[in-house]
């Protein structure tokens, strides 16, 4: 009996929780419905890339949203409230053409939210946006420097890459751009060193005028691009010759005048310290008869730079200071003979200058001189060969010139 009493009191108490539980859901308005205002709905579209397959974008309307009527439970209009929660779908895949639509959408919801949980009420508002022609361009990219360069340096071109962009975007928007611009300031302190970085740029129209790239809706393959401004040091090198000695005179016997005495040239700084001088060629002083003019070409290497544009230099060499002497030689002899063949002078004597001290020159005899002709490369019959003139018994005095000759006839024999 008393067990009786006391599962009938237990029954009484759970009674009059749970009433109270139903008292407390029912007064919050928890299972009640009622109409919420969901706002700031984002629309987002599908299949856009079937549109830009067709040469189609969309031009405006691409970003807007909507606000709608929600009929739910308090629980359900909290879920749908939150930021992101609900999108409305729109479906492009349809468009073939360019121009104004107005279509429905989809309604996507979270997953923990049924569809049956909720109905829109009131005007189901439509998605209104336009389909314009696409159009891809492709643009250079450009640099441009906004400070100095330090003294005794030089700026040279920027190199970007990549060299060109493709802008994307509504044909008559894409048509308003020029090029695309990056722009190096140094506002800080001049520029001593080769600046590389990436970096942004932007579209210029063919007014000079920055664009607004968001508000034309303009997109481009790229966002960045490596920038080098390559920044060297100048320096002032000059130029001259090697000497070699020859017919009787040396270094000291020569008056030589380069023009122009120095160029200026750019590079790596650590590259130009180690530079003192430029070289232009070699002087033979034989080939010097008393003066004579030769240009050659300024060469400076593939790790410098001629800034001068200065290509070409002159050298003049004059001999100073010693006696020069025409002596009449008919000792003349032939190596090399081929075999077979027996040499016949034509040219009997030549005339040969010799070069040195007064005292020495005048003491020099005409024996002491040979005119030796090589006969390796001749043929038969008469022909003129190269022939090199030795001076026996004096080393102050040289032979001037090296381009003798003399003619022979080879005989069979």
């Amino acid at each position: 009996m008393e067990n009786i009493r006391e599962s009938k009191w237990l029954y009484i108490v759970l009674s009059l929780l749970l009433a109270i539980f139903l008292w407390l859901y029912v007064g919050s308005g928890e299972g009640r419905e009622e109409i919420n205002t969901i706002r700031n709905i984002p629309v987002t579209f599908t299949n856009v890339e079937t549109l830009e397959e067709r040469g189609l974008m969309i031009s405006e309307g691409a970003e807007q949203t909507i606000t709608l009527e929600i009929k739910s439970t308090r629980s359900v209009a909290m879920k749908l409230s939150e930021k992101g929660a609900v999108t409305a779908v729109v479906d492009v895949s349809k468009i073939t053409a360019p121009g104004s639509y107005t279509t429905g959408y989809q309604l996507n919801t979270p997953s923990s939210v049924s569809q049956i949980s909720y109905s829109v009420v009131g005007n189901v508002q439509n998605i209104s946006y336009t389909v314009a022609r696409r159009s891809d361009r492709q643009v250079e990219v450009r640099g441009v420097f906004n400070g100095e360069v330090a003294d005794g340096f030089q700026r040279g071109e920027f190199s970007i890459t990549p060299g060109s962009i493709t802008v994307s975007g509504e044909e008559e928007n894409v048509n308003q751009v020029d090029y695309a611009l990056v722009t190096v300031t140094r506002e800080d302190e001049p520029l001593s060193a080769t600046f590389t970085g990436t970096m942004p740029f932007q579209l210029i129209g063919f007014d000079g005028q920055v664009l607004d790239a968001k508000a034309l809706r303009l997109t481009t393959n790229v966002d960045m691009v490596d920038v080098t401004l390559p920044v060297v040091k100048l320096k002032e090198i000059p130029l001259t010759v090697d000497i070699l000695p020859g017919g009787g005179a040396t270094a000291d016997n020569a008056e030589v005048h380069i023009e122009p005495e120095t160029i200026t040239v750019s590079g790596d700084e650590e590259a130009l310290d180690s530079v003192t001088k430029i070289v232009l060629g070699q002087i033979d002083l034989q080939t010097i008869f008393d003066q004579n003019t030769i240009t050659f070409p300024i060469d400076v290497g593939t790790h410098l730079e001629n800034v001068s544009g200065v290509t070409e230099a002159t050298v003049t060499v004059k001999i100073t200071g010693l006696t020069t002497r025409t002596l009449e030689v008919d000792n003349i002899n032939f190596i090399n003979v081929p075999e077979g063949y027996t040499p016949e002078k034509v040219t009997l004597s030549c005339l040969v200058q010799i070069r040195g001290e007064e005292e020495a020159v005048n003491a020099v005899i005409p024996s002491q001189l040979r005119v030796v002709a090589d006969l390796k490369d001749a043929g038969p019959g008469s022909q003129t060969v190269n022939a090199t003139v030795y001076l026996d018994g004096s080393s102050s005095v040289g032979v001037v010139g090296g381009d003798y000759k003399v003619v022979v006839n080879l005989r069979r024999n």
